[in-house]
């Protein structure tokens, strides 16, 4: 996988041979904090190509509000943090945005 984007606290783009993925962070109180990792679907993707960033805050906000820890969530079951390789799915995810994680941005600024 490898970055495209991303909005510091809320989500990050990603793509891989050919499919484009969206690890949404999602909270609920102090109990809850983690991410959802959605491949885009056909209408996401062109919905993404015409709203582009904008777009991508948007869905990623409506994962959050959809409780997407809740099997009841229409997020839920296309989580692959959730399926059988959410395991490796974590890990190149975290691979491809080191370098863009908060922290990162907060050494750069320091660097300057």
């Amino acid at each position: 996988m490898h970055y495209l984007d991303h909005e510091s606290g809320a989500w990050f783009l990603l793509g891989h041979r050919g499919g484009v993925y969206l690890d949404a962070r999602y909270s609920y109180s102090a109990l809850i904090d983690d991410s959802a990792l959605i491949r885009l679907d056909d209408a996401e993707l062109e919905a993404y190509r015409s709203g582009g960033h904008e777009y991508l805050t948007d869905l990623a906000a409506r994962v959050h509000n959809s409780a997407p820890y809740l099997e009841s969530s229409r997020y839920f079951a296309r989580d692959l943090y959730r399926g059988p390789e959410g395991a490796m799915y974590r890990k190149v995810v975290a691979d491809a945005i080191a370098d863009h994680t908060w922290s990162a941005d907060q050494r750069r600024r320091g660097a300057d």
